[in-house]
């Protein structure tokens, strides 16, 4: 008897075993677009998409004009052989992203389609398959749409199937892997241990769990603790899902990570991964995971969308706090349409990354008005749209706060729509105000007590130099944007957020230089320069540095403008960063002066004298630490 009942224990494990659920990637090579040969994932646009405007073609006036950019925005059809389905399985197709549009069929039948080009879709096949040769057919579309949000961005729109592509089998009862997008698994979490998981089903009714981790640590950017949990149900089929335990609420005085208040310090991070645009694979984004973490940052936001799931595993697991933002910029439609599709975008990037522990807040939009039509402009009916949005964010997810990025202070009620808000400031760059003004400003109009900042900075670019700095505003929009400016901006506005306790945390624009095609400045067409890092992620820009040493827990000593390589100058500003105390000036061996870094951890010397030829400038600390720089003076 004892017998039997293991072989029927044995055996049940067995067809469990034969009927689990199986993924297989359907990335890389093997796909064709428009008949020519790609690997998934994939973008046409990764050169027109950062090289400008025509020439002689003026930037575009208004986010209108982005029915008609200059690079290709177009309807291009995908395909690729699918494997051969399994009998007795379902069978689902799943993308992480298609841009803006995509509308899928196999051996020629209609699947389904999907609209907005950040989050994750999933289409079952099951009755549309062959027993073999089966063929998997995309049309991505990332034509202007008066219905689809984003109607307007200062940043290059790339259409393609840009991220990656799974198969998917499972048994005939399974874990819903189509519904918004998600794993089919909920979680609600408690610090005291508590976890409630909801599993949506298909083929039978929904389960509801509750299990308890003991003594669970918690998840923070010191301690990014994470733990995981195998979902299974009696058909087979199962889940994997990582989870951690923390609180995350704004107070009258600020922002709390598990009871204790930390003042967040953040960049803004496009998910344009360089040379490659928008089909970033995996190690692109390790890449630049790494080199926020080297900076010291313990927060990001995903400006101006959900990112890929890729994103926000890694900052689960490095400890990185997430703003996770709906694509709602500058100006909405109040079609019946384009209002379904924003409200869609919100809940499928609630419902693919709430089980996240680094997501601290949800954004609801970005600069809203910023690039309104003068027809448009009334008060009060985008608000309603965003406020539907808002209610639906919150039923689906009330343990975080939502917030929102701003820059019209007179906006009352918008900007009275999310629980926390940050405004966009760029003082001294795109205005003749200090960031303490602007800050003056944004809090009397706000009437709130805290506020955070959720972009600031200036254009950077690395092979461009000026010294002296003129002592006012360069043309933003100009051919010149010296590195020097945008340490000089950095260093000032960061001086002035460190010391105001009224802010809750900010946010750098931008981490790195990202495609905005339009624009035409800094030297260099079709690219936004404000990043601390190009865009190839070739050259840390000294902007970078200057972050190093205030947030990173390594030693920093560096000095600024080592690419200006000549001047005919007979005197030069040295500017450095140290993190490693008192610093002294030689210049070719002499000694200049030792000086104490401020509170941003910058030490300048004005009218430093060069001899005629190569002059070396050495930074140097007590302890022995070098930081050189060279520089040939000519006289002709």
């Amino acid at each position: 008897m004892k017998g039997a009942v293991l072989f029927a224990i044995a055996l049940a494990s067995m067809m469990a075993s034969a009927h689990s659920r199986k993924t297989l990637s359907l990335s890389g090579p093997g796909w064709l677009c428009d008949g020519e040969e790609v690997c998934i994932p994939h973008t046409w646009n990764s050169l027109d998409g950062a090289d400008g405007s025509p020439a002689g073609e003026p930037p575009p006036a208004s986010g209108m004009s982005i029915a008609a950019d200059s690079y290709l925005r177009k309807a291009a059809r995908y395909s690729r052989r699918l494997p051969d389905p399994t009998p007795g399985m379902r069978q689902f197709v799943r993308f992480e992203a298609v841009s803006r549009k995509a509308e899928v069929y196999v051996n020629g039948r209609f699947a389904g389609s999907h609209v907005g080009a950040f989050t994750a879709f999933a289409f079952e096949v099951t009755d549309l398959l062959r027993s073999s040769d089966n063929v998997l057919e995309v049309v991505a579309d990332n034509r202007w749409d008066p219905d689809v949000a984003p109607l307007s961005a200062d940043y290059t729109l790339f259409g393609g199937i840009y991220r990656g592509v799974e198969w998917i089998e499972t048994p005939q009862v399974c874990i819903d892997p189509v519904t918004d997008g998600a794993c089919g698994v909920e979680l609600d979490v408690n610090t005291n241990g508590t976890v409630k998981a909801k599993i949506r089903i298909l083929g039978g009714p929904d389960e509801e769990r509750v299990f308890k981790v003991e003594n669970p640590e918690l998840w923070s950017p010191e301690s990014p603790k994470l733990y995981e949990r195998e979902f299974a149900i009696e058909s087979g089929d199962s889940v994997k899902v990582r989870f951690g335990f923390r609180t995350v609420e704004f107070r009258e005085d600020g922002f709390y990570l598990n009871g204790t208040k930390r003042k967040l310090r953040g960049v803004n991070r496009h998910q344009d991964a360089g040379l490659c645009g928008w089909a970033a694979k995996p190690e692109d984004e390790d890449r630049d995971f790494a080199l926020i973490a080297e900076t010291g940052a313990d927060a990001v936001r995903l400006a101006h969308y959900p990112q890929s799931p890729h994103v926000y595993d890694i900052c689960d697991e490095k400890g990185i706090l997430v703003w996770s933002e709906v694509p709602a910029i500058n100006w909405l439609s109040a079609s019946p349409k384009f209002k379904a599709n924003l409200l869609q975008q919100a809940r499928e990037m609630v419902a693919q990354n709430r089980n996240h522990p680094c997501v601290f807040a949800w954004s609801l939009f970005n600069e809203i008005y910023n690039d309104v039509p003068e027809d448009r402009a009334e008060e009060g009916w985008m608000e309603d749209i965003l406020e539907v949005v808002r209610g639906e964010i919150k039923r689906m997810d009330p343990s975080r706060p939502v917030v929102a990025a701003s820059d019209r202070p007179a906006r009352r009620r918008l900007n009275d729509l999310p629980d926390q808000l940050a405004f966009n400031a760029y003082p001294g760059w795109y205005g003749d105000t200090t960031i303490e003004e602007d800050m003056a400003n944004w809090f009397n109009a706000s009437g709130r007590d805290i506020l955070g900042i959720s972009e600031y900075g200036a254009g950077g670019n690395p092979f461009e130099h000026l010294d002296p700095l003129p002592a006012g505003r360069l043309d933003p929009g100009g051919p010149v944007h010296p590195e020097e400016t945008q340490v000089r901006l950095h260093a000032a506005d960061y001086s002035a957020i460190a010391q105001d306790g009224r802010i809750w945390g900010s946010f750098v624009w931008a981490m790195f230089d990202f495609a905005a095609d339009a624009r035409r400045e800094g030297g260099k067409n079709g690219i936004n320069d404000k990043g601390l890092v190009t865009r190839d992620r070739s050259v840390r820009k000294d902007a970078f540095y200057f972050y190093k040493a205030n947030w990173s827990k390594e030693p920093v000593l560096h000095v600024c403008s080592q690419r200006m390589a000549e001047t005919t100058n007979a005197a030069v500003t040295v500017v450095g960063f140290s993190s490693c105390g008192d610093v002294t000036l030689l210049v070719n061996g002499h000694p200049v002066g030792t000086q104490t870094p401020d509170q941003v951890k910058v030490v300048t010397w004005t009218g430093v004298p060069l001899a005629e030829g190569e002059n070396v400038i050495i930074l140097e600390t007590a302890d022995g630490a070098r930081a050189v720089r060279r520089i040939v003076r000519s006289t002709r």
